[in-house]
């Protein structure tokens, strides 16, 4: 994901998810206190976060002039590859810690997962 993205996710966490329906779930995208709960920890159904994100995105491009720093089309997956992308550079993480958080055992999936983005390995070749 791009530091665009990463920027309004780090605000809805900091200024809008206390706002919303249960404050000690774990879960990122949760259901307005306002609005009936159809799961007991307030999470959102998976399509409702698809087409949540993907509306985020829409206006977000709309805003921008540069079609460089456009995020369109936002899925929610581009954020489990984001962590475990960041997750796997740290020193201190272990293959066995990637295992546990991202709930592969498959060396190939982790692989998957913790591949920089094709724009990232092109900048590591443009600085070479």
């Amino acid at each position: 994901m791009s530091a665009d993205v990463r920027a309004a996710l780090a605000d809805y966490l900091e200024f809008e998810r206390h706002l919303d329906y249960a404050e000690e779930t774990i879960a990122l995208f949760l259901i307005a206190k306002g609005t009936p709960a159809r799961k007991i920890d307030g999470r959102l159904y998976p399509r409702s976060i698809n087409r949540i994100l993907e509306q985020i995105g829409k206006w977000y491009d709309a805003e921008l002039k540069d079609p460089e720093r456009h995020i369109s089309p936002l899925r929610p997956h581009d954020l489990r590859h984001t962590f475990a992308n960041e997750l796997a550079k740290h020193p201190d993480v272990t293959e066995q810690d990637l295992e546990r958080l991202l709930r592969h055992r498959n060396k190939r999936y982790l692989t998957v997962y913790t591949r920089p983005p094709e724009a990232t390995s092109a900048g590591f070749k443009e600085k070479l």
